[in-house]
């Protein structure tokens, strides 16, 4: 049986509400969330940021007609007061992880905040759900996927881990989950902050590699495509990506690897990324 959790077609969600939700940051995740949730119906109130001009530049977008699924919508204000934030139903904390506990605190010593009905969460995959349980209402919505303003997102591909304080928040989280189209998981903070390390491995780390890549392959690099897609396509089919790891490493063919290293000989960072990951490609080629 799946471990995802998802909603069916059919399946009746009419008690979903038209939630009232403001953000605090207007950085990529904030451009990006409160984006398809406004398109998806939802109020998004407040924008509040320090870079006053950046917030009054995502109201100005989320308020065009296109981006708004009803047009009986309230329109979506920019501002420097954040108390004003407490009128809503939800507070999302689209902050940078060092910034959340600072946030978190600077609410709660507002009194229009301290016994508030308002849910505070965050997004982050690397930062415990603990640092909101000063308020009544709190969680965690953590998308695992890159964001950019750059690059439309479709959220009905992007799985979110869900941390709750209670049931009010669970069904806030699930019913955003079930607007958006997205499958999600509940998790503790944990289990995220182990997906969260996993996730740099497979997107940072990755894209580090790539751009080595790039730079040893130009003008030529963009024929690196296609092995790239199939490698990681692979890598997902099997069991494990080590059933279908290949190379000289892997092989041990000693020629092949002393030429690769002759070649990096006067790029110190390549020769090192070379020799420490075919010292491990190697080593798990002779306990397999």
């Amino acid at each position: 049986m799946s471990l995802w959790l998802n909603f069916q077609a059919g399946e009746d969600k009419m008690d979903i509400k038209s939630y009232k939700i403001s953000f605090v940051g207007c950085g990529n995740l904030a451009y990006r969330l409160s984006l398809a949730l406004k398109y998806s119906g939802m109020e998004i109130e407040y924008i509040f940021g320090r870079d006053f001009e950046e917030a009054s530049k995502l109201a100005y977008i989320l308020n065009k007609p296109e981006n708004r699924l009803h047009s009986n919508l309230l329109e979506t204000i920019a501002t420097q007061d954040i108390v004003k934030l407490a009128v809503s139903d939800i507070v999302i904390l689209a902050v940078s992880d060092r910034s959340i506990g600072e946030v978190a605190e600077t609410l709660f010593l507002l009194n229009e905040f301290k016994n508030s009905d308002t849910t505070i969460l965050h997004c982050s995959g690397a930062s415990e759900a603990s640092l909101l349980c000063k308020f009544k209402h709190s969680g965690v919505l953590y998308p695992l996927m890159t964001l950019s303003k750059t690059k439309p997102v479709d959220f009905s591909v992007v799985p979110f881990f869900l941390e709750y304080s209670n049931e009010k928040v669970k069904k806030e989280l699930t019913d955003i989950c079930f607007v958006l189209k997205s499958e999600y998981r509940v998790t503790d903070s944990q289990e995220r902050l182990r997906l969260h390390l996993a996730a740099v491995y497979v997107s940072n780390f990755v894209n580090y590699l790539t751009g080595l890549a790039f730079d040893l392959a130009k003008p030529n690099q963009m024929f690196l495509m296609s092995l790239a897609i199939e490698t990681i396509r692979k890598a997902f089919l099997y069991q494990h990506p080590s059933l279908v790891q290949t190379g000289p490493a892997k092989r041990g063919d000693i020629e092949t690897l002393e030429k690769h290293l002759k070649l990096l000989e006067n790029n110190p960072e390549h020769k090192a990324v070379y020799e420490i990951l075919s010292g491990f490609i190697s080593q798990n080629r002779k306990l397999l």
